[in-house]
């Protein structure tokens, strides 16, 4: 077993370890962004983090009405530009908070009198010291070079503060997703390697999901590029009307992530639209009509709304990790990659 599929299955653990050691220190970040009336939150992150800071901002705006922007670095790193974000939280996410672009945003932030939260897996970091506040992951030390456990941490950290700013907090118990995906890991493991294995063959594809999932898709378009060196490309399914449905011919892979949601007649339908075109399903879904449309297809439990990132990336990853070996691949030395990442 890879270290990389080995850190991946200790995410029910990780959950727990986030949920237990942040509760105070989150609702001390929430009292502060209340009382100083703060309206807008920004967030500086790369890669992975980056899909958590999706995530994060899909979900504070739909529960909590709170607008959430990405900064993009090197406005502050190469062009020089300080931007004014005093009325503003800052939201820095860098599992080994070492990151130089990100650091250099955070310095800059705080000079302009932002409010700033560092989210890391390293206490000792220099985010997280110059931060006004920090979310350590505890998850512990992450031996695979790609992002693995730390993923999962920052999804659980992200609806943990998502719901402490927000006025209308979601009605998920997050006691519930450790045993939640115990339960997944422990009846769907050997299937998710089956699967792999029938889907060895795909290359050049393009995944599409919609929502809250949009983060998830990110993560598994960046795990199948880094660690099973195929090319992949997420789009949200409204997006992808807009120009690259284009692209769509006879043999075109697609991934669907479709679980049931608000978007499931649009899964449907471009599930439908897409066998007409001629293309090649694989889709990860409880939707049965898509899973009858699809040629390759991963039952997915029904799950509710605000559980559905955190069971479909614990699927997602897991497929990842078991395709790098099916591949003959060793998902823990990915090629030209090393685990800090540093960049300006």
């Amino acid at each position: 077993m890879s270290i990389m599929l080995n850190e991946f299955l200790t995410a029910p653990d990780v959950v727990r370890e986030v949920v237990v050691n942040n509760k105070q220190i989150i609702a001390a970040i929430a009292k502060e962004f209340k009382s100083r009336g703060i309206t807008n939150i920004t967030t500086v992150a790369r890669g992975t983090s980056d899909n958590a800071a999706t995530y994060f901002k899909y979900l504070v705006e739909v529960i909590g009405g709170i607008m959430v922007s990405k900064f993009s670095p090197s406005i502050t790193t190469i062009y020089g530009s300080k931007v004014n974000l005093s009325n503003n939280m800052l939201l820095a996410i860098s599992q080994s908070g070492m990151s130089t672009d990100t650091l250099m945003v955070a310095e800059s932030a705080k000079e302009t009198g932002a409010l700033t939260v560092a989210v890391t897996n390293n206490p000792d970091s220099p985010l997280a010291k110059i931060c006004d506040f920090h979310i350590y992951l505890r998850a512990g030390e992450e031996r695979s070079v790609a992002a693995t456990k730390t993923f999962i941490a920052e999804l659980t950290a992200m609806y943990l503060l998502a719901n402490a700013l927000s006025p209308s907090p979601a009605k998920m118990n997050v006691s519930e997703l450790p045993p939640m995906l115990d339960k997944f890991i422990n009846e769907n493991k050997e299937e998710l390697r089956l699967f792999a294995e029938k889907t060895k063959h795909l290359n050049n594809f393009i995944i599409l999901s919609r929502g809250m999932l949009q983060s998830v898709s990110s993560e598994l378009s960046l795990k199948i590029m880094e660690s099973c060196y195929r090319f992949s490309r997420p789009f949200s399914t409204c997006e992808f009307m807009h120009g690259p449905i284009a692209l769509v011919e006879e043999g075109t892979q697609i991934m669907m992530l479709a679980p049931s949601s608000e978007f499931s007649q649009e899964f449907i339908n471009m599930a439908t639209r897409l066998s007409i075109l001629g293309a090649q399903i694989t889709a990860f879904t409880d939707i049965k009509e898509v899973e009858d449309i699809a040629q390759n297809s991963f039952r997915m439990p029904f799950c509710r709304g605000m559980e559905t990132p955190f069971l479909y990336t614990i699927a997602v990853e897991i497929y990842a990790a078991y395709l790098a070996e099916t591949l003959g691949i060793n998902p823990d030395s990915p090629r030209n990659m090393k685990k800090i990442t540093i960049t300006k």
